[in-house]
């Protein structure tokens, strides 16, 4: 099965929303299934992005045998409501593109979004 996971958080971040979808992914891969991955690189909870990222590039890789598209976005140092509105809506923005050429491409059969 094609199976698209589209979501802001996902591994190599250690809590949260980020450590299950990764596992959710790696889960899903192992048993065969088509895997691609729309996220941002990995920056929570410290709220700023991991060593060896960036937060002004697209990225494709694969990890754990499914394909990852890390999407550029803004991230506040410190947020405030106003702030996470727009660190959310600069993932929308950059992250479009890139699901309306997985959804043409990639055809998926299932969308999983968190």
């Amino acid at each position: 099965m094609r199976l698209l996971v589209y979501g802001l958080n996902t591994a190599p971040e250690p809590i949260g929303v980020g450590k299950y979808s990764g596992e959710m992914v790696a889960w899903l891969a192992a048993r065969g299934h088509q895997v691609r991955v729309i996220a941002a690189p990995p920056y929570y909870p410290a709220w700023r992005v991991a060593a060896g990222w960036s937060s002004w590039a697209w990225r494709r890789e694969r990890d754990r045998n499914a394909v990852h598209f890390r999407c550029p976005l803004y991230i506040p140092a410190r947020p405030n409501g106003f702030k996470r509105l727009l660190h959310l809506a600069s993932f929308a923005g950059s992250s479009l593109p890139v699901a309306l050429w997985q959804g043409l491409a990639f055809r998926p059969e299932v969308v999983i979004a968190v």
